[in-house]
């Protein structure tokens, strides 16, 4: 599936040039696309609580160590949900899935990498990312989907921009809708490492 050239890092993603309903008439499950505008990361996304299968196979259903970008269910692209949160491998040796989040890591790489484009079957839609984290699996669950209200929401925020690898000067308001990429980061936390790349919707 075609996803065109990505245009400059700084600039604003332009609209999608993927086929939404070829990726799925090829897979079911697929739900949106990922792209993060200057980087390698251009990928189909997939709904899906089978968490075993796509681990270990493509989006094309080929078993494979590098798997496929995933959202629980619980995480709502049609309304959506507060919080969408999405998942995927972070490969030694590798610049495939989600390893290069690893960039993010360095303040200096992020004023140019700062922008995502999430193009769903709902629609597209451009976010901003706010904070990078690192935590382990026993800290809290960055994939929280839904909020009692807004200050429960709020508080899940401002945790996450007070763990922050740096500050970003990005804001978020009570009535905002974040994204979350999840990633493994062993370096931090040996296999309960988790590298979080948290996102503030801006169209």
């Amino acid at each position: 599936m075609p996803t065109g050239k990505p245009p400059a890092a700084q600039s604003t993603p332009s609209a999608s040039q993927i086929d939404l309903s070829a990726c799925t008439a090829q897979n079911k499950d697929f739900v949106a696309w990922l792209t993060i505008p200057g980087t390698v990361i251009d990928y189909p996304v997939v709904r899906s609580d089978n968490t075993a299968y796509y681990l270990h196979h493509l989006f094309s259903g080929k078993e494979s160590k590098l798997g496929c970008l995933f959202s629980l269910t619980s995480s709502d692209y049609a309304t959506p949900s507060r919080n969408i949160a999405i998942y995927g491998h972070h490969l030694s040796n590798s610049n495939a899935m989600f390893s290069t989040l690893m960039d993010y890591k360095r303040s200096s790489y992020y004023p140019d990498h700062s922008l995502i484009r999430l193009d769903s079957i709902y629609g597209t839609r451009t976010y901003r990312i706010f904070a990078v984290v690192n935590m382990k699996v026993s800290d809290w669950d960055a994939a929280t989907a839904s909020f009692s209200d807004d200050a429960d929401f709020l508080g899940f925020v401002n945790r996450a921009k007070k763990k922050a690898l740096y500050d970003t000067g990005v804001e978020v308001n009570a009535t905002d809708n974040i994204l979350t990429l999840i990633t493994c980061d062993r370096g931090y936390g040996g296999a309960s490492g988790r590298l979080i790349v948290m996102a503030v919707q801006e169209q």
